[in-house]
């Protein structure tokens, strides 16, 4: 009887000591808590504190929220800003060129150069040059090529490069200087500034020439194409370091006559488009403080986007992280 008794108090007595593992559980719900109540302000935001990465505050009349930064974050995700500024654009158009050599009289049009839809025909037709051209042609070909080969058949004693009977004539170096073949419609031709050079890139926008190589207006007339109501221009690059291939394509960068007037501009690096196509940058009202404001995008030039409506001339804009402050705008880290 006696140790029966002794028994059951043994056991009334673990039955009042709490349980280690539910007591852990219990401890850690508590603290995950009392954390998610410090991290979050009313209404669900990140709350303003020296630790906070992001804090977010609501705009009185507005969907979008000021975002600050603390300065690690703003490192961290690379802000740049700079500022809406003003500037006078010249009107520029990149057309497609072709490089020929220099003639002494009027060359025909090569079908199909001029434009970038051309780019994929060899451009290897006929190709008139003068007795001066044909000299320079013949310095740069193998010694074993005569100029006779090129001459042979030629009527009036014209030199007429023929597609049986001449060597190759692409990817050859052209010594001295080097003509460029561009076409334009008659509205082109009319906006051009015929008096100002043409700037030639390479045809790949990853490559570049070794320097920068600009092109003089020939003084020729256009040379009307009939089939393809289109005009052919003569630009010349002088000296003889250009570098230029014989036949090969280039971008040719035009300028054209316009309105020079000072425009709104902004990095159009600045510029980040939702998800519906609406234009934004982030204006920096302060340190470490941003809003996102519409803007309207009225054309890119270049690196630049001219703004047709937006924020003031110098007002500080963010240029590098636009996105980034987006996302930290919408899902607050």
């Amino acid at each position: 009887m006696k140790a029966k008794l002794m028994a059951a108090a043994k056991a009334d007595r673990n039955a009042a000591r709490p349980d280690p593992c539910r007591l852990l559980a219990a401890v850690a719900l508590l603290w995950l808590a009392l954390a998610a109540a410090n991290a979050a302000a009313p209404g669900g935001l990140p709350a303003a504190g020296k630790n906070a990465a992001v804090t977010l505050e609501p705009i009185s009349g507005s969907s979008v929220k000021r975002v600050t930064l603390s300065a690690r974050a703003a490192e961290r995700l690379g802000i740049e800003t700079g500022k809406v500024s003003e500037q006078s654009l010249i009107r520029r158009q990149m057309v497609g060129g072709l490089i020929t050599l220099p003639v002494g009289r009027q060359p025909a049009p090569t079908p199909g150069s001029g434009t970038f839809g051309g780019f994929a025909q060899a451009g290897a037709g006929a190709l008139p040059v003068s007795p001066v051209g044909l000299q320079k042609f013949a310095a740069v070909l193998p010694a074993q090529q005569t100029v006779s080969a090129l001459v042979a058949g030629a009527p009036g004693g014209a030199a007429r490069a023929d597609a049986a009977a001449s060597p190759p004539t692409t990817n050859v170096p052209i010594v001295g200087e080097a003509w460029v073949q561009v076409s334009l419609s008659p509205g082109e031709l009319e906006r051009l500034t015929k008096e100002q050079p043409a700037r030639l890139l390479a045809l790949s926008t990853r490559d570049k020439f070794a320097s920068e190589l600009l092109a003089q207006p020939s003084g020729m007339a256009p040379v009307e194409d009939a089939k393809r109501s289109m005009l052919t221009l003569y630009y010349v690059v002088p000296g003889k370091d250009h570098g230029l291939m014989l036949n090969s394509r280039v971008r040719v960068e035009l300028q054209y006559s316009g309105n020079e007037e000072k425009q709104k501009v902004v990095p159009y690096s600045a510029v980040y488009y939702d998800g519906k196509g609406a234009a934004w940058v982030y204006v920096n009202t302060q340190a470490l403080t941003y809003e996102r404001q519409r803007i309207e995008v009225e054309r890119v030039a270049g690196d630049l986007a001219v703004l047709s409506g937006g924020p003031p001339i110098g007002t500080p804009i963010v240029t590098v992280g636009a996105p980034l402050l987006f996302g930290a705008e919408i899902f607050g880290k």
